[in-house]
């Protein structure tokens, strides 16, 4: 009887320092596979281009989430956002090499989405959204909610009663019409009428006479002018400024440097700064948890800021030094 129960006790505590032993493994593995499998993960990332202030935000922040990640990333990007054949090669190169997930703004989305076909591993939209198949996620900004910001903020400096031009990018574009949209009910809601609304094609100078032919039209009366980029804004901004018109409310959309350089010279009210860092940031970020399993946003809103002169120096340090 004492030998059995000896023996009893001996087995006991025998299990007892095993599951001790397996406890301790179970507490300290998790990290260590995390670390591994982040460091096994490659995210391929195809922006529009590489050759640009604003693209170039929006490496940089592809870069920092590699970085802090501890991840892997081929970042590639096209001459130009006209070379679409170009961007088509990338991405079939880079999927054929062989990448856990794919991160895409697309140049022409039907081509791209050809292109991709159907691929087995997750895929993020970054900037500008498409169906695409294996589309998990879309990060960037929600145009219609941003342009609204610089819509009111244009609206309460104004007040009622004032009259609005819109100059639009490209007419039917879905990143245009959603800030257009956003623009107009802003406006309206707050007692401003909306009096034209014409496009630019986001070129400057195209903006320029756009501007000039609405002031005529409308015998110079009109308060606000809110535009789909900044450069569209320096054209529109450039126009008054021959004109004589020094005091209308200008409204501008990206956040550049050049935009919020126009804003500290005066040339320009107020931009709608999108979040290009946060972008290539969170877009590595959300094809990581993709890869590892974890729950992604389908819609992942980088937010905006509205930029005017009381914060348009302290912004204009920010953007700098995310490309130093």
């Amino acid at each position: 009887m004492k030998r059995r129960f000896l023996s009893m006790l001996l087995i006991s505590a025998m299990m007892a320092a095993m599951t001790g032993c397996g406890e301790k493994n179970a507490a300290s593995e998790p990290g260590t596979t995390e670390q591994a499998a982040s460091g096994d993960i490659t995210v391929g990332v195809i922006l529009k281009t590489l050759s640009s202030e604003y693209w170039g935000y929006v490496a940089a922040g592809v870069n920092a989430a590699s970085k802090d990640l501890g991840v892997k990333v081929d970042l590639q990007g096209p001459a130009s956002e006209t070379a679409y054949d170009e961007q088509n090669n990338m991405i079939e190169t880079m999927l054929s090499g062989g990448v856990d997930a794919f991160v895409i703004s697309p140049l022409q989305s039907e081509s791209v989405a050809s292109v991709i076909g159907d691929v087995n591993i997750p895929v993020i939209t970054v900037d500008t959204d498409a169906e695409i198949p294996g589309k998990i996620s879309f990060v960037g900004t929600g145009n219609e909610n941003a342009a609204y910001q610089g819509g009111l903020f244009a609206a309460q400096k104004a007040g009622k009663g004032a009259k609005a031009v819109i100059i639009g990018g490209v007419e039917g574009n879905a990143t245009s019409d959603a800030r257009q949209a956003g623009f107009t009910k802003a406006l309206e809601e707050n007692g401003v009428e909306v009096v034209s609304v014409q496009y630019a094609q986001s070129n400057p100078d195209t903006a320029a006479n756009v501007m000039e032919n609405m002031i005529t039209a409308q015998s110079g009366d009109i308060q606000i002018v809110c535009c789909h980029n900044d450069d569209t804004a320096a054209g529109a901004s450039n126009a008054l400024k021959q004109l004589g018109l020094n005091d209308i409310i200008i409204v501008g959309f990206d956040g550049n440097q050049s935009g919020v350089q126009n804003i500290i010279d005066g040339n320009i009210t107020a931009t709608c700064a999108q979040a290009a860092y946060s972008m290539g940031y969170q877009a590595v970020e959300t094809a990581v948890k993709a890869v590892k399993g974890e729950p992604v946003e389908k819609f992942v809103d980088t937010g905006c800021e509205v930029i005017s002169a009381d914060n348009a120096k302290a912004y204009l340090e920010k953007l700098k030094g995310y490309l130093k």
